[in-house]
């Protein structure tokens, strides 16, 4: 029974797609714990019924490009992280302190992802690093650099360039 089920939802998900059904009935007919309830089936172990969970998935189908999958919620210049933490928030730095740090809280719907933290020094590419993205709606993670005075930027890229985030900041004597 399940294993039909099962075949029927993936069949039922590819005439979704096509003929755009509404989302609520596509709920009723593919969600297996919802099928099995509504039949007197017993619920199979191990797979929890989360509808609201379910909702989001099928709100996903919707998306039409590659980056609605990810959002930024922070994108903060810190004198340190600790614990994937910012620590005093900064908007500028002196030489006083050693290195500068971008700290992203980023959401992301879909797969692991690729995002590109790329630091400019004075309009001039100074170092990139990537940082994998796991499936989260509140991924934190971080880069830095270390210091020299002049005009510096941190953009934060997806994996097809477009800019998510931007900060500028000066560093002073």
């Amino acid at each position: 029974m399940e294993k039909s089920l099962n075949h029927l939802c993936k069949k039922s998900r590819s005439i979704m797609n096509v003929l755009s059904l509404a989302p609520a009935i596509f709920l009723i007919i593919c969600n297996t714990a919802s099928a099995a309830a509504l039949t007197g089936a017993p619920i199979p172990a191990g797979m929890p019924y989360d509808g609201e969970r379910v909702v989001q998935q099928n709100r996903h189908v919707d998306n039409e490009t590659e980056n609605d999958t990810l959002f930024v919620h922070e994108f903060l210049l810190a004198r340190d992280v600790v614990e994937r933490e910012p620590v005093d928030v900064v908007e500028s730095y002196t030489m006083d302190d050693s290195r500068a740090w971008c700290f992203v809280r980023i959401h992301n719907s879909e797969k692991m992802q690729d995002v590109y933290f790329e630091w400019y020094y004075e309009d001039e590419q100074y170092f990139r690093m990537n940082a994998k993205i796991g499936v989260s709606d509140n991924w934190r993670t971080y880069s830095s650099v270390g210091l020299q005075p002049g005009q510096w930027r941190v953009l934060l890229r997806d994996r097809h360039g477009s800019v998510l985030a931007e900060q500028t900041f000066d560093v002073s004597e």
